[in-house]
């Protein structure tokens, strides 16, 4: 896991700028760095040191430096986090034998050790035991081909001085991100936003355009714009290449639509086989590996099946808390108990939210949803005490139907037109209105039809927005296409690919990524190995959700590698957060300063009359307004942190 820059220009102002672009990244990577700049035209690549390199680098390579001659140039950058062999072998970019093929490269291979034996079948030598050195020689054997052999996360950027053009990759989730900009003078690219900005003299443009979506619905929509005008990500399971100032950007990989031909009893066998050996990859690595652990099923599962191939003890990190409502403590030690875990727990505070929520919004780079990222932070933090790899749970509710509960099952009746199960479920359409209401009966049971009446102007989130600028908005921009694609066999199929690939996992993974590297942690998803995803996105409809049971095949297959209490449980709290209650506390003074202050670059957007008010009715109990806090709150640092780019 690292952090990636480059440039192509042949501008020596711009080449220049690298090196802070650079710095941007040493969070994500403090153990070395290092840079090659490659003529264009030419044959010629020079390395160079960077301050944070090695003593050993710094010897071998002078430091960065950039002549002045105005030829044009491709520059790789490379921050590592040393996770897959420490020594100096793996230090990038890197290079194939005969010094042809660039790499800068962040993320793991986790395959890379049977990809390795398979290369040297085929010829291949190789002077490193890095998953770098494997990407180089799978490219060279495959091409562009090489992506679909890998399993893992990654974005990287291949130079070819033979065909003279940049590959760019981005992993088949997006559990890594990559953003690029090109213009006439330049194009560039870097695991983050801040980097791409020191390329620009202007000052950086916001997408305002985004604004009103983020309000009203949240990251909820992956597409290639981002907030920031003129930067773009590319695309999960895409790649790009750049040649002769021209980019054209591919897919390579899409979840396939198959039928396993298992019965009930070969799939549980199969869930397990495929989650055990996903741990057991994603354990690779030359430092210490531990888990996060929430008390939840997909953690509690991970925990599990990780101690089962572990003689050692699992190191398992969590956040607790003094309020009942918020603390999971009960399901965590069971779990670190039954198995024998290190545990070690971290009580988020209440006295740290402005510091720490100030750091947050600047790693984050984008506005966020909800304060489960506040705990989140704590995790991260505890963590890096102890390991420098750590796997999470990311992905299980949306591969095995863990959100697909009494809503989304009787919605995936109507979906499916199954006319002999809607007239026997009869009763549980009315148990659900009568105990749910109008509103979340509609919401779930015809969103397009509640999303049109919730995007009208009766709709209270619009109220928030002073009219100048909303005048200014097309709300068309603000439909999207609710209903998944028909891709499956059945509804909850396809909703479950619709949360994975444009819904929840795009945003669950950015948070994850910035939360983790803040730290200088690895974080791993073993649900979101693609052949679990392929597994559990082509189960039939009673195995994703049953009369309302979330993910019934699924505990099935767990239930002898878990305690009983977790396996049961039907309450599903996320990150839960005492947030609401400070908010009407210690924090009211904090969220007045940074609101409602004259100058406030909010109201660019907001109208400041209706957000005193929704403010009052907040402190006085009429409304839980806490999210929609958080949310402007995170509106505003992003804001600032790039109107000032005091960075």
């Amino acid at each position: 896991m690292c952090g990636i820059n480059g440039i192509i220009t042949a501008n020596n102002d711009l080449k220049k700028k690298i090196n802070k672009a650079n710095d941007l990244l040493q969070h994500r990577g403090p153990d070395d760095e290092g840079y090659v700049v490659i003529e264009c035209s030419g044959s010629s690549a020079e390395r160079f040191s960077g301050k944070d390199s090695t003593e050993a680098i710094k010897h071998k390579y002078p430091p960065f430096n950039i002549s002045d001659d105005n030829s044009k140039s491709v520059i790789l950058a490379h921050r590592r986090l040393s996770i897959i062999d420490l020594s100096e072998n793996g230090h990038c970019p890197m290079c194939d034998q005969s010094s042809n093929i660039w790499i800068t490269f962040n993320g793991e291979i986790y395959n890379y050790i049977e990809l390795r034996e398979e290369l040297i079948g085929y010829g291949f030598t190789f002077k490193t035991h890095s998953d770098t050195e494997v990407i180089i020689n799978a490219y060279l054997k495959w091409g562009f081909e090489c992506l679909n052999k890998f399993n893992g996360m990654w974005a990287f950027a291949i130079w070819d001085k033979r065909t003279k053009i940049l590959f760019m990759a981005r992993d088949r989730f997006g559990v890594k991100p990559l953003y690029y900009v090109k213009n006439d003078t330049y194009f560039a690219f870097s695991s983050e936003l801040k980097p791409l900005t020191v390329y620009n003299t202007n000052c950086t443009e916001i997408n305002s355009d985004k604004i009103p979506f983020f309000l009203i619905y949240g990251n909820r929509l992956n597409t290639e714009e981002t907030y920031l005008k003129d930067i773009f990500s590319l695309p999960a399971s895409h790649y790009l290449v750049y040649k002769d100032g021209k980019i054209s950007i591919s897919q390579y990989y899409d979840v396939k639509v198959h039928s396993e031909g298992l019965n009930e009893e070969q799939l549980k066998h199969r869930i397990v086989e495929l989650l055990e050996d996903s741990i057991k990859l994603r354990f690779r690595s030359d430092v210490p590996v531990g888990t996060c652990l929430s008390g939840g099923f997909d953690s509690s599962s991970i925990v599990s099946l990780a101690s089962e191939n572990h003689s050692n003890s699992i190191e398992t990190f969590s956040a607790v808390w003094n309020e009942k409502e918020c603390d999971e403590s009960f399901y965590i030690d069971i779990v670190n108990n039954k198995f024998g875990c290190n545990a070690n727990k971290v009580i988020p505070k209440e006295d740290e939210f402005e510091s720490i929520f100030t750091k947050l919004c600047y790693y984050q780079e984008i506005p966020t949803e909800g304060p489960g990222l506040y705990p989140q932070w704590y995790v991260m933090a505890k963590a890096k005490e102890k390991v420098k790899v750590l796997l999470d749970g990311q992905g299980g509710d949306e591969v095995f139907g863990g959100y697909f509960q009494m809503g989304a099952y009787l919605r995936g009746i109507l979906r499916d037109k199954s006319f002999i199960k809607m007239f026997g479920e009869s009763g549980s359409y009315l148990k659900f209105f009568n105990k749910n209401g109008l509103h979340s009966f509609s919401s779930w049971l015809f969103p397009k039809q509640y999303g049109y009446l919730t995007r009208s102007k009766f709709s209270a989130k619009f109220d928030i927005f002073n009219r100048d600028f909303i005048r200014n908005i097309d709300k068309e921009s603000l439909i999207y296409d609710v209903e998944p694609p028909k891709k499956f066999g059945n509804y909850l199929g396809n909703l479950s690919y619709h949360f994975i690939v444009n819904m929840t996992i795009p945003t669950l993974l950015h948070y994850e990524d910035r939360s983790s590297m803040a730290h200088s942690i690895e974080s791993r998803v073993p649900f979101l190995d693609y052949r679990l995803v392929e597994l559990g996105l082509n189960l039939k409809t009673s195995y994703l959700s049953h009369k309302g049971v979330s993910r019934p095949l699924y505990r099935k297959a767990l239930r002898p590698f878990l305690p009983d209490e977790v396996v049961n449980r039907k309450d599903k709290l996320g990150f839960p957060v005492p947030f609401s209650a400070w908010t009407r506390g210690s924090l009211k003074t904090f969220i007045e300063e940074s609101l409602i202050t004259n100058g406030n670059l909010l109201f660019d957007y907001l109208d400041k009359k209706t957000l005193e008010l929704n403010l009052k009715d907040h402190y006085n109990g009429n409304k839980d307004y806490s999210w929609e806090i958080w949310r402007l709150l995170s509106l505003k640092y992003f804001i600032n942190l790039f109107t000032d780019r005091k960075y």
